[in-house]
């Protein structure tokens, strides 16, 4: 993509496709559903729940999603600003709270069909580098601290990966290989440990989340299919029926 002259905002998916490469131009993404796995001068990190990216002009970077995803991208002209920490490669990750969610869905569904306007997409971005700024230099909230060591016991690292990617939908045999295991051996523990098979947890989780982000009241519901992995709304409510004999409808209205 050529670097752009102005301010770009836009909504965008990706492939289950790893790739690597680097731009003429800052970027920014944030998320809206789904997971974006990448590494960014040295830093690991998934763009997802609560967490988004920065990528400073030049800066190579590569990244891989699994799953249904939507993301808001920013692309900022080459030589403009960029939190301090983002151009020296440090803490390109950053937390999402509350307020900078709000203007993430409000972009989101702006740009859901074609990229911003070229004012709104100026303003939206001078908003987010303000935030974001200050959030670096510690004037507003802090970035989320790194996640704990993951447990050394291969149940417990696989519940806290189905957690984590609960809306791609990893395998039993993805599962298996992340935790090092073969997958007779990973059903037949996982069984034991949690007295459900891996599927059957999965599906719980998706429709946890589901019904957590329903009640919350903020996403449209086919924004919320999307979020923990279903490929339409359709999808989810026929899964709600069948597991758990309600409508994304009633669980919206406390049913």
């Amino acid at each position: 993509m050529a670097s752009p002259h102005r301010p770009t905002v836009s909504t965008r998916s990706y492939d289950g496709h790893e790739r690597r490469h680097a731009h003429e131009h800052h970027q920014i993404v944030l998320p809206v559903a789904g997971g974006l796995d990448m590494e960014v001068g040295g830093a690991c990190g998934r763009v997802g729940a609560g967490c988004g990216v920065l990528v400073a002009e030049g800066a190579p970077h590569s990244f891989r999603s699994g799953g249904a995803n939507r993301f808001v991208v920013l692309d900022l002209p080459a030589g403009g600003p960029l939190p301090e920490a983002a151009i020296r490669g440090t803490g390109a990750f950053f937390a999402i709270d509350d307020a900078l969610d709000g203007l993430v869905r409000y972009l989101a569904a702006e740009a859901a069909d074609r990229p911003l306007d070229p004012v709104l997409a100026h303003h939206a971005a001078g908003l987010l580098l303000r935030a974001l700024e200050a959030r670096h230099r510690g004037t507003g909230r802090q970035a989320a601290a790194p996640p704990d060591d993951p447990p050394d016991d291969p149940i417990e690292r696989a519940l806290a990966l189905m957690a984590e990617r609960c809306e791609e939908a990893p395998t039993v045999a993805e599962l298996a290989a992340a935790v090092g295991l073969a997958p007779s051996r990973f059903h037949e523990l996982f069984r034991i440990r949690t007295g459900t098979t891996p599927a059957r947890r999965l599906a719980d989780l998706r429709l946890d989340r589901a019904e957590a982000l329903l009640r919350a009241g903020t996403l449209p519901l086919a924004e919320v299919a999307l979020a923990v992995g279903f490929s339409d709304q359709s999808a989810l409510t026929r899964s709600l029926r069948r597991q758990r004999g309600t409508t994304p409808g009633a669980v919206r209205n406390g049913g």
